[in-house]
């Protein structure tokens, strides 16, 4: 994602402000960088000084592997007085850092406030990032009508515009829109039903065995009660298996619903980045 979505073309203030900076972080002294970053942001009165220090630390953090350090870093911006250009920068890097985060919420708020604010030419740039986030959010048809949007402004010609939104449609087709689990609903089957909740998540052989470890819990029980005849101790030991793999069940019939809901998820969106980054390197201009 890191070659998809960089930073490549952003400039920030031609003076000796950042030189220092900008020398340790072609180094890769990332840390180092980032401090000097953060004593600029520090001493600086201008706000554009402010903010293209903060972009610059974010691309720092981000190097270091710390996509949340990033995104907290972004955060304190104050977009007030500052160009379009810069607050279109600001902006992608912070949905860009929070898409990584996986706060695809607040990501997805960066880029609508670029939607909202910013001339249609940032829209256009923003789109297949904001795409991908919506997909996170299982918001597809907002995604699909993103891709639209950057298909029909984009340099492709006729022929491939035409293409592309046909492979766009065919993809997000509500038909094609995986199934999820109501974990909650998965929760109350195997209260009633035990092994329900788990069957209804895709797991039978989860199912199977939580049932027959309950079946066991009672058929211990019942030998201690009838067969040997020790009453007390057939009880307690019957039921604390039972009721152990009772809850357990209740609770883990969520968990499974919750991990099917993920990874049905997961494949769906991997199918659809793939024609994305297909449809992005078509493009004559790779934003």
């Amino acid at each position: 994602m890191i070659c998809i979505f960089h930073f490549a073309g952003y400039s920030g203030s031609e003076n000796n402000t950042f030189q220092l900076a900008d020398s340790l972080k072609d180094e890769g002294a990332f840390e180092w960088a980032a401090l000097e970053y953060e004593r600029i942001c520090f001493e600086a009165f201008d706000n554009v000084v402010k903010t293209e220090a903060l972009n610059k630390k974010s691309d720092c953090l981000l190097g270091m592997n710390n996509p949340k350090a990033a995104q907290k870093n972004l955060l304190r911006i104050n977009y007030f007085g500052i160009s379009d250009s810069l607050v279109y920068e600001s902006r992608f890097r912070t949905a860009y850092s929070s898409y990584l985060s996986e706060d695809f919420e607040q990501a997805a708020s960066q880029l609508f406030l670029v939607d909202q604010f910013l001339p249609e030419r940032f829209q256009q740039k923003a789109a297949i990032l904001y795409a991908i986030t919506l997909n996170e959010l299982r918001k597809w048809d907002q995604a699909k009508a993103k891709l639209e949007f950057w298909v029909e402004h984009s340099d492709l010609d006729s022929i491939g515009r035409d293409s592309a939104l046909m492979n766009i449609d065919a993809v997000y087709n509500a038909d094609n829109y995986p199934k999820f689990r109501d974990p909650e609903r998965a929760s109350t089957w195997s209260t009633f039903i035990p092994g329900s909740g788990q069957l209804y998540s895709g797991h039978l052989w989860d199912a199977a065995f939580s049932v027959a470890m309950m079946v066991t819990g009672l058929g211990l029980a019942a030998v201690g009660i009838f067969v040997i005849q020790y009453y007390v101790a057939g009880v307690i030991l019957g039921y604390g298996v039972f009721q152990r793999f009772y809850m357990a069940g209740v609770k883990r019939a969520e968990y499974l619903a919750n991990r099917k809901n993920y990874r049905t998820k997961r494949d769906y969106n991997i199918e659809l980045l793939a024609m994305i980054t297909l449809l992005q390197k078509k493009s004559p201009i790779h934003d």
